[in-house]
């Protein structure tokens, strides 16, 4: 942790000031060119490679709040994560600082902050900054974000209470100085240019942080016409309307150049005023307390008692897993190489791994490889196609093994003989069942291991986990060499490549289990998501059946109804357009026809969005919704199906386990979690699915799961109590929220409370309720507060977690699985609502995870140990989805009942309810 200069430091090696021929000697850069920060003035500052100079070491100085502020007017407010943090201020300090650390190369660099407005400047004058409005919320809930990527650089910061960030700039220039270093000042105050002078510049920014001059005695002379230590008279001659300090009316820069440079100084002006024209002679009177007054407190206090110790200041190596995750979570994705480029003594990609790899093919080799209990296993070449299986061998050691040869092994890892340990296994599994090795037995999964570790990553991969954990350079196997992307073995090169990625396996592995072991995350992977590896393997393997002609049918039935929707869309707007254009369709509904402007984007458009049409009653509106929701259906499923039915007739889906942060699973290629379930639409779509000849889908669909764990968690006795008595859990709320008998519950009472009892769960407040339900802001406020008074333990429980989460950074699920929520700390008010509500729902959805990955884990073991040909083919959100011979669908269907409500306690049972059907449209209780 970085310490200011007001407090006491910890203690580490002084930069040596070396003397050296052409190089910097023994400091920390000497494998960097000396550059040079002038852009003009009387001497350089590069050394002549010929001569022998004496080395000066640099030091950078940034008013840390001038450029925060011109960082967060000169890039655009929505510059923004995807959870809504604002990040335009602490992005372009971090641009900066890499510009500076790169560009100049300091010896030693430091962030001077103002700590409040109340200095001895508002004592002397009150009006002192006055007319300064509050700094918005956006820029504030930024300065902790900048603080956070100082102290992760490891770039001291020094505060002064009473003082000025400037004062302290001037304070330690001088000291600075007086050691021997050069000072360049980073700052967007033309106060500073009171510093120039012999060692000292600065970095001035003019407009924004780009736009920058380098500011010397000569550029001050040149500029202004005076000398730099004139600047401050001058300055206060002219006022500051920034600081709220009034200047001398009429007093522009060339009379105030032209009274300094006449007069010498404040004092020289007003001993020979009664030579000024009447009208000056006036203005500098009635300015007089003004202007020394101004002089007084433009003023640098160069005298503060900071203590000037080169260690302190010193450019340091900062940890490259610490960074890469604070980047990550600011989604600097851009910014990383960048920042690599500026690490100080060290390669721009880290350190590049010396692994001895050979091809081998030797039986004994081969034998006591494959008599091991763990390998780290590697597929080299294409996943399709590969070459062979690359093993670590030992530390920095590893070998190829040509495929054909490496049967043994390979049957290790399939009959479960050899603990595989790797990188993304699951594609490993996947790959090896198309080989008939169906891997089943994993140590470690690196990839798997370390989204456990921090689920917010941005990418998985080994490159990326390598570099960013270890500093190891990792290339990937595309960027292998090689005429068609594959790995020609007989050159040296590739064989470099691969041993080095199964050596950097080897080094997360052992990492990474540290770090779930200290963050007692080890039973979620060991139990949760590792066994699940070779279960999804299979399921991305068998794939499910797809009619292909029926899509193909739809297709054409659909592009014929859009083209006469059209048409029709056309026809009532009175002129052909290009219904797809947003800005052409605006153009059309509200210039054109007048409708109303409900809403607007960011931008200060009218929004065009499906929620803003449906309140449009318009004819035109009516055929655009219609025509949009068959466009989706044109363009998301069928065009984006049919090229993914492979030769057997199926598609085969990837599922991500690595992609939400609450621990669920995703679907990608195609993603089959999206499809619509209850509307007419999504039943055309899911009955393009079919079941084999001779077999039926079932699906199985956990009922009210995430009801059942909020019940669980929050000890609720009335929710508990409905769901042992196995009543109508939302008729049940209403009759409790409305005090009726619950016979006497109406349809409508009943989706009301269906309504607040899922939404609840997502955080939804009174504006999401009214909108759903069609109902006043006020009516929606009260359903939610009688909800509340009636559900006391619901209320504390939600209160509780968000509380909970506040502290300790991230929410748990019941069986430890963390989602941490940065927005909770956020200053900004919206953001810290985000982060609320996903802390209210990241326990119960993140529960939910769990249990239907355990079932699956569950499920898939007693249809394997009773060699069943049943399958599980899908999971989407809360169902899974199996694929049964006809004669074994009696047999299997108490087993999935069975695994999936026994597999594990609550408070209250899970239920399942069971459907089958030839394809999933049809599928039936």
């Amino acid at each position: 942790m970085l310490r200011s200069a007001t407090t006491s430091t910890v203690k580490r090696p002084a930069l040596p000031v070396a003397t050296c021929v052409g190089s910097r000697g023994p400091s920390r850069s000497s494998s960097i060119a000396r550059r040079g920060w002038r852009t003009g003035g009387s001497h350089s500052w590069n050394a002549s490679p010929s001569s022998t100079v004496a080395i000066v070491p640099k030091l950078v100085l940034i008013d840390g709040n001038s450029i925060a502020y011109r960082a967060f007017y000169a890039l655009p407010e929505d510059l923004a994560t995807k959870s809504g943090q604002v990040t335009n201020a602490v992005f372009g300090f971090t641009r900066m600082l890499i510009r500076l650390l790169k560009d100049i190369d300091p010896d030693g660099i430091a962030v001077a902050w103002d700590v409040s407005r109340e200095t001895f400047r508002t004592e002397a004058y009150p009006e002192y900054k006055s007319n300064r409005s509050k700094a918005p919320d956006h820029f504030r809930s930024q300065l902790g974000l900048i603080d956070e990527v100082l102290q992760a650089l490891e770039v001291n910061q020094v505060r002064r209470e009473g003082y000025e960030a400037d004062d302290l700039i001037a304070s330690i220039s001088k000291k600075a100085v007086a050691d021997g270093w050069e000072v360049l000042v980073v700052t967007g105050d033309r106060d500073a240019f009171q510093l120039v002078g012999g060692p000292v510049s600065v970095m001035y920014t003019m407009r924004g942080i780009t736009d920058t001059v380098i500011a010397d005695e000569d550029y001050v002379v040149k500029r202004y016409g005076i000398r730099h230590d004139q600047y401050v008279q001058y300055a206060a001659l002219r006022g500051d309307n920034s600081d709220n300090l009034p200047g001398v009316a009429g007093v522009g820069e060339k009379t105030a150049a032209r009274l300094i440079g006449d007069y010498g100084s404040l004092e020289g002006i007003y001993e020979a005023i009664m030579d000024q024209t009447p009208k000056l002679k006036e203005n500098l009177a009635a300015s007089r307390e003004q202007v020394f007054l101004n002089r007084r407190l433009m003023d640098l206090v160069d005298d503060l008692d900071i203590e000037f110790e080169t260690e302190d200041y010193a450019v340091r190596e900062w940890d490259r897993s610490t960074v890469k995750d604070l980047f990550d979570s600011l989604e600097f994705h851009s910014m990383w190489s960048d920042l690599e480029a500026a690490l100080p003594g060290a390669s721009p990609k880290g350190e590049i791994l010396d692994v001895t790899t050979s091809i081998e093919s030797s039986p004994a080799v081969i034998e006591e490889l494959a008599g091991r209990k763990e390998l780290v296993v590697s597929l080299v070449g294409d996943a399709a196609d590969p070459f062979g299986v690359g093993v670590s061998t030992g530390e920095n050691e590893a070998i190829v093994i040509p495929l054909e040869k490496a049967g043994p092994i390979l049957s290790g890892l399939g009959e479960g003989k050899i603990a595989a340990i790797g990188h993304d296994l699951k594609s490993t599994a996947r790959t090896l069942l198309a080989l008939d090795y169906d891997m089943s037995e994993l140590e470690m999964d690196t990839a798997l291991a370390a989204y456990v570790v921090n689920p917010s990553r941005r990418t998985y991969d080994l490159e990326e986990l390598a570099d960013s954990l270890l500093g190891l350079e990792v290339v990937s196997p595309d960027e292998a060499e090689g005429d068609e992307g594959t790995l020609p073995f007989d050159t040296g090169p590739d064989l470099e490549i691969e041993g080095r990625r199964i050596e950097a396996i080897r080094r997360l592995a052992g990492h990474l289990t540290e770090e779930l072991e200290k963050r007692e995350e080890m039973p979620l992977f060991e139990e949760f998501e590792l066994p699940l590896v070779p279960v999804l393997a299979r399921m991305e393997h068998l794939g499910i059946g797809v009619d292909r002609e029926y899509l193909e049918e739809m297709g054409a039935d659909l592009r014929s109804r859009l083209s006469d929707l059209e048409a029709r869309i056309h026809e009532i707007a009175g002129e052909p357009f290009n219904v797809n254009s947003t800005d052409q369709l605006r153009q059309i509904l509200f210039d054109q026809l007048e409708l109303p402007v409900l809403k607007k984007t960011s931008t200060g458009k009218p929004s065009t969005d499906q929620s803003v049409l449906k309140k449009l009653d318009h004819p035109l509106v009516d055929a655009l919704l219609e025509y949009r929701e068959y466009e989706k259906l044109r363009s998301t499923y069928v065009d984006g199906y049919l090229p993914l039915i492979e030769a057997d007739g199926r598609i085969h889906t990837r599922f991500n386990q690595m992609a939400a942060t609450t621990g669920r699973l995703s679907s990608d290629r195609p993603n089959l979690q999206n499809i619509p379930i209850r509307s007419e639409s999504g039943r055309t779509i899911r009955r393009a699915f079919v079941a084999d000849d001779g077999c039926q889908f079932l699906v199985a669909d956990y009922s009210q799961i995430e009801l059942r764990i909020l019940a669980h968690m929050s000890g609720d006795p009335f929710l508990i109590d409905a769901f042992q008595s196995n009543v109508d859990i939302h008729a049940a709320t209403a009759a409790r929220v409305w005090d009726l008998p619950l016979e006497d519950v109406t349809a409508d009472q009943r989706r009301t409370a269906k309504m607040i009892n899922f939404g609840l769960l997502y955080g939804m407040e009174a504006f999401g309720l009214a909108d759903r339900l069609g109902i006043s802001r006020e009516e929606a406020r009260g359903h939610i507060d009688t909800y509340f008074d009636q559900f006391e333990d619901v209320k504390q429980f939600m209160a509780d977690v968000v509380t909970r989460a506040r502290n300790d950074g991230y929410t748990t699920t019941l069986f430890g699985r963390r989602r941490y929520l940065p927005e909770l700390k956020s200053d900004n008010f919206r953001v810290r609502q985000m982060g609320e509500r996903m802390a209210l729902n990241a326990p119960v959805q993140g529960t939910a995870a769990d249990i239907i990955k355990a079932a699956m884990i569950e499920l898939d073991r007693q249809l394997r140990d009773r060699d069943m040909k049943s399958a599980m083919l899908l999971q989407i959100h809360d169902e899974l989805i199996l694929e049964c011979p006809e004669a074994e669908l009696d047999d299997v269907e108490p087993l999935v009942v069975d695994s999936m409500e026994s597999v594990c306690e609550l408070a209250v049972p899970l239920r399942v309810d069971l459907a089958t059907g030839s394809d999933l449209a049809d599928v039936k209780e």
